[in-house]
């Protein structure tokens, strides 16, 4: 690439050509049903039981012969427990000569103990009865293949007799923190020192998303220890992370590091916050190489980091809600990039209206803050004050004022 030509893209540019040139090798393996939830399956699941396996009560009653009903409600004043009638509640197997349930609702018991039915008590036979085989069958497709296992998929799996499953192992995802100035968590900074806080926000992401996360130690400004290192992960990781050292400051090292290695190489993602983001193909696998600043790691995890994970897992990207809301304030905007715009959300009177989230406001404010984002296409130049928008929800409605 010569050093004149354009390497910024797009966003959905960056994300569609790092799918296209990784040459992804996924890998699986057998776990057990109780680790299986937040896990990716790896092939189709279908049921090797049929259940129930015999036909079972509906509803808590008692189980009786139709042919002791041809001539109407019969005579029960001799009726002896477990041979003319068995007890059946929900769920329950009973002896092969009784072919109707009926429910408790409709019986009592007199002072004697005698068994009686309510005054509109109708007999139906054959009612109350599960069939075998109603609840699951022998190669019912329980879950598809690529589906990430939630609570409620374990009592199906398990209903079906699936002990034993085949998943997708994580990616393996290493971070490199890098820059002369980081210091770890736990120490107190002192003047020309930053904390390097952006891992454990980095890491618990990844856990999220199903990945593998391993955090390096502090990488200094130095080139040869920043490719050492960099050699290191993409021995091991099917995606590298490099934190910081992606502008073009006199120690930003790292984006020169991707270019010299990478077959496949860009700098720079028409977005706000966020723009100096390098990605690359270097080995077969994408190399991200996030910026320093911790909402700008936020956003390039969001969109990109993100991405790529889902897609080694077979998984379409996490859509979040949106809403309509009302800005309070005019936004303006550079119509040759996107922009975030975060916003505090309230409520007046049944609508919604978004106060944007100033650049003057400190990390946790911005970070914490946030009800909603907008992401603004290119071509927009800005909006107006009483404009109706529509964010993505960044919380659940009830953390709504």
């Amino acid at each position: 690439m010569n050093g004149n030509e354009d390497l910024t893209v797009t966003r959905d540019e960056a994300v569609a050509l790092l799918k296209k040139e990784w040459t992804v090798n996924r890998e699986t393996k057998w776990i057990s049903l109780r680790e299986a939830a937040g896990r990716v399956t790896a092939k189709p699941v279908f049921s090797v039981n049929s259940m129930p396996v015999c036909r079972t009560s509906q509803f808590d009653g008692i189980a009786v012969k139709s042919e002791n009903f041809i001539d109407g409600v019969p005579d029960t004043s001799g009726w002896v427990k477990g041979a003319d009638y068995a007890q059946a509640d929900t769920g329950d197997d009973f002896p092969d000569e009784f072919d109707t349930i009926i429910a408790v609702e409709d019986i009592y018991y007199d002072k004697g103990g005698k068994l009686c039915f309510s005054d509109d008590f109708v007999f139906e036979k054959g009612d109350g009865i599960r069939k075998a085989g109603t609840a699951v069958e022998e190669n019912d497709l329980l879950v598809d293949a690529h589906t990430r296992l939630t609570a409620v998929h374990l009592p199906v799996l398990a209903l079906g007799g699936i002990y034993q499953l085949e998943v997708i192992k994580k990616p393996k995802v290493v971070y490199i923190p890098t820059g002369s100035e980081l210091i770890n968590v736990g120490i107190k900074p002192e003047r020309g020192q930053n904390i390097e806080a952006n891992g454990l926000m980095v890491s618990e992401f990844l856990k999220q998303w199903g990945a593998e996360p391993s955090c390096y130690p502090i990488i200094k400004d130095k080139p040869a220890e920043l490719e050492q290192a960099l050699d290191s992960a993409l021995n091991v990781a099917d995606i590298v992370l490099i934190n910081g050292g992606s502008s073009k400051g006199a120690e930003d090292f790292n984006a020169t590091l991707l270019q010299r290695k990478a077959a496949v190489y860009r700098h720079g993602i028409k977005a706000i916050p966020g723009k100096p983001v390098a990605i690359a193909i270097i080995g077969g696998k994408p190399v991200v190489n996030l910026p320093g600043p911790t909402l700008a790691t936020f956003l390039a995890l969001d969109w990109c980091v993100s991405g790529l994970v889902h897609h080694y897992l077979g998984l379409n990207m996490p859509v979040r809600p949106k809403m309509k809301a009302t800005l309070e304030k005019a936004l303006e905007k550079r119509p040759d990039y996107e922009m975030f715009y975060r916003f505090v959300l309230t409520e007046k009177n049944g609508r919604y209206y978004a106060g944007p989230i100033g650049r003057d406001k400190s990390v946790p404010y911005a970070l914490l803050k946030a009800d909603a984002m907008l992401i603004a296409p290119i071509g927009a130049s800005g909006y107006a004050a009483g404009e109706e928008i529509e964010v993505e929800l960044l919380c659940g409605l009830e953390n709504l004022q």
